[in-house]
């Protein structure tokens, strides 16, 4: 079983979820390793399987070969406990499940800032995807079937094209923290709040548009502390398939991407360092955080092993894949060739 998830790309057969059942895993703990499995898929990360996600096997040794020595101690270190997010605030608004509190590491992690290039470039796509989704609309009242793609795209609508310009803009001009309410947008826009919600909503489904829910504490002595939902935090996307079908590549990531690509690695590299307890501690819990997280640390450790065979062999360091603390530690022993017999 965990060979046959090692590479998998679809969802876990129904057989194996029941054999986890039948071992005493929750359902809940399936649900978040397989929400944590497509997560890494799509950030192109090592897929761990199921089964060791949710505790009920360990890493085989033909696995643990596969994966550097920083992304098998993320990929192997289960996220804290999770906390619900959902209660009422004073007023009594109730807060979804699955929120970021506002300042945690999950909402920073999550912010992606456009640059010029990127914002010109993502301009032009959507004009040519509202041109290309009445083609489909247009072919499709005419009697032309229409693929899985094509009947997705036909959901973007003007006022899609509205309302993902205006946030391309937020984007743009906030450095990535575009956090507008519904009731913004209505402002921006002109538009109901019933259509804001619908074109939100195909814009994540056509794989546009991407969101963070987010929430707040309030404290007070009379009524102790309360969460409160505030607005989403949003992130533009741009999936290979949408580029592919218009005929504009997809924007290439600029140098303050790239930086945080670095960024992310280091820490990576710097957490799977960490102690067991400290590093559960410090792992998200949300899959797509992990997920990049997996990614990071599995580029890390390619870069590093690339290293690592461009040097000579000093007779200490082993000719293997290793990490960088692990060379850090043998260089701070002794040489072989001071050692006593």
């Amino acid at each position: 079983m965990m060979l046959a998830q090692m590479n998998g790309d679809t969802r876990p057969p129904q057989s194996v979820i029941d054999e986890l059942l039948a071992r005493g895993i929750s359902r809940g703990d399936i649900d978040l390793g397989i929400l944590t499995q497509d997560a890494q898929r799509r950030a192109g990360a090592p897929v761990y399987p199921l089964a060791v996600l949710v505790g009920a096997e360990p890493v085989t040794r033909d696995y643990r070969a596969q994966v550097g020595h920083a992304t098998r101690q993320i990929m192997r270190t289960k996220p804290p406990a999770r906390k619900s997010a959902g209660g009422l605030h004073i007023s009594g608004t109730p807060v979804w499940a699955g929120s970021v509190q506002t300042g945690e590491t999950e909402e920073s992690e999550f912010v992606r800032p456009l640059s010029t290039h990127q914002r010109t470039r993502f301009r032009k796509a959507c004009h040519l995807i509202l041109d290309k989704a009445r083609e489909v609309a247009r072919n499709s009242r005419a009697g032309e079937a229409q693929d899985a793609e094509q009947s997705k795209l036909m959901r973007f609508t003007a006022s899609c094209h509205q309302i993902y310009l205006r946030l391309l803009d937020e984007l743009f001009y906030r450095k990535g923290w575009c956090v507008p309410s519904y009731e913004t947008v209505m402002r921006w826009t002109g538009l109901s709040r019933g259509t804001v919600h619908n074109a939100i909503k195909a814009l994540r489904a056509i794989g546009l548009l991407d969101w963070k829910r987010r929430y707040v504490y309030s404290q007070s002595k009379e009524h102790g502390a309360r969460s409160e939902q505030t607005s989403n935090l949003y992130r533009a996307e741009m999936p290979k398939w949408l580029a592919k079908l218009i005929g504009l590549d997809a924007p290439l990531p600029d140098d303050a991407v790239s930086y945080r690509e670095a960024a992310l690695e280091d820490h990576a590299l710097m957490l799977a360092s960490a102690g067991k307890v400290e590093r559960r501690r410090l792992m998200p819990s949300d899959p797509e955080t992990r997920a990049a997280l997996i990614a990071a640390a599995s580029r890390a450790d390619q870069r590093l092993a690339v290293e690592g065979g461009s040097r000579e062999f000093n007779g200490w360091i082993d000719p293997h894949m290793i990490s960088i603390f692990d060379r850090m530690e043998k260089r701070s022993c002794p040489s072989r060739a001071t050692r006593q017999p």
